[in-house]
């Protein structure tokens, strides 16, 4: 073969690679590069974005075919069905938590790790199985051995391993969610990043296709597995009336946890992944925060509307974040329970075993609580499922196991409810 017909060969492949994609947005993939090139901004962040976006560009065409691959090799996939437990609520609420403890009963749930998110193909997931890649990969750390990336590891650990929602895969691969504004830190970008239902109605469709998808090839390649899928995504409750109308079976836990400590805890966490990200500290870049703010006082009012006019009472499961925090097992048992899962024995002596690890636990950082305007609508709701209240009786999991019994409200959190102290240290360590 003469090197012209190589390179003719090469060009063909990728044209229909990009023509043929289900991802990237190319809109957003575009806009981004023009914001890189256009726009002001660090040296060191545009080196580092422009990196990012060579990467997504050169290995399209490759995750093009491996994608439509899959549907040659096992097409069985497509047949594969499940039923859907979204978990909602605002980031920094315990929800990482609450859905990596329901994810680990095994038994009753699947869920998705990051490595699956990341390389959503049955093909190349057997291969990094059959090579004993798997190990290697699973203990790979997301976030860089900085002091923002151990400060980020502290407040949200995650491996390739772990359970991650479904954020991840909207990220990575089609550029259009919350988390990419992390890498893009420019506050005009925002409501274009994160706008799913102004995005085009072929482009919500192709999202949630997509997603489907993916959920069913890791159902695949589990074998025989529960039909129900755990779900966390909660920096995209805008998709959520979507995700009614294809799943209009599905069930919800919402986490509340107040304004006040979620947002302190948001903005610490958001500020050191877009260290790590971009090189730059984002409170340095003017507009920056308020944008945040601003999204997440809108983002909060919604899923307050969601939970009271959109998603059916009968459908839901309120948990206080503040009482889950201090009584994991509790909160995992009424939550079966309102759910109709039975609680095995097996699961009831783990939970009971993560609740000793959670007295003893270090955070390791800290923060200043922050009062902001905007958010009396959301701190209500939230007000209103922490004072639930059950009989005051103290039961454990354990009463539970596999009794069926009828659902009971919670126990109530206003004793347990603490705020979040910042040790200032702990973040102008991190040396920005």
């Amino acid at each position: 073969m003469s090197f012209g017909l190589l390179l003719t060969f090469l060009a063909v492949f990728c044209v229909i690679g990009m023509l043929a994609a289900p991802f990237p947005y190319w809109r957003t993939y575009f806009l981004l590069w023009k914001t890189v090139l256009l726009s002001p901004g660090s040296p060191k962040a545009k080196l580092r974005q422009s990196g990012f976006l060579l990467k997504t560009g050169i290995t399209t065409p490759v995750w093009t075919y491996l994608w439509y691959l899959d549907d040659i090799l096992y097409p069985a996939y497509r047949k594969r069905s499940f039923d859907p437990v979204f978990i909602i609520g605002q980031p920094r609420s315990g929800t990482t938590l609450f859905h990596r403890t329901l994810a680990s009963d095994e038994e009753t749930f699947f869920a998705i790790r990051h490595i699956e998110w990341r390389y959503p193909f049955i093909s190349v997931q057997k291969l990094i199985r059959a090579f004993g890649l798997d190990k290697g990969l699973l203990k790979a750390n997301y976030w860089p051995d900085s002091q923002a990336g151990k400060l980020a590891a502290k407040m949200h650990p995650n491996t390739l391993a772990d359970w991650e929602e479904e954020g991840i895969f909207f990220e990575e691969n089609f550029l259009h969610h919350f988390f990419i504004f992390l890498r893009f830190p420019h506050p005009e970008l925002l409501d274009h990043l994160d706008s799913f239902p102004e995005a085009p109605e072929r482009l919500q469709k192709r999202m949630l296709e997509a997603h489907r998808k993916v959920l069913q090839k890791v159902l695949y390649l589990r074998g025989p597995q529960p039909r129900l899928y755990l779900s966390k995504e909660v920096t995209s409750h805008n998709k959520i009336p979507s995700l009614l109308r294809m799943y209009p079976d599905a069930r919800f836990v919402v986490v509340a946890r107040s304004a006040t400590n979620f947002m302190s805890s948001l903005l610490a966490l958001v500020r050191m992944s877009t260290l790590t990200k971009t090189g730059v500290d984002p409170l340095t870049i003017p507009g920056w925060e308020e944008a945040i703010i601003d999204r997440m006082r809108k983002d909060s009012n919604l899923l307050v509307t969601l939970c009271r006019d959109i998603i059916p009472a009968d459908r839901q499961v309120r948990v206080s974040s503040a009482h889950f925090m201090t009584n994991i097992d509790s909160t995992v048992a009424a939550v079966y329970r309102e759910l109709g899962i039975p609680l095995t024995k097996k699961f009831a002596e783990h939970l009971a075993g993560l609740q000793q690890k959670q007295k003893s636990r270090k955070r390791g950082y800290a923060y200043d609580p922050l009062v902001l305007d905007g958010f009396g609508e959301y701190d209500a709701f939230v007000a209103e499922i922490d004072a639930q209240v059950d009989d005051g009786r103290d039961w454990d999991a354990s009463d539970d196991v596999n009794l069926g019994l009828e659902a009971l409200p919670f126990e109530s959190a206003r004793d347990s409810a603490r705020a979040m102290e910042k040790d200032e240290q702990a973040v102008s360590s991190v040396g920005v």
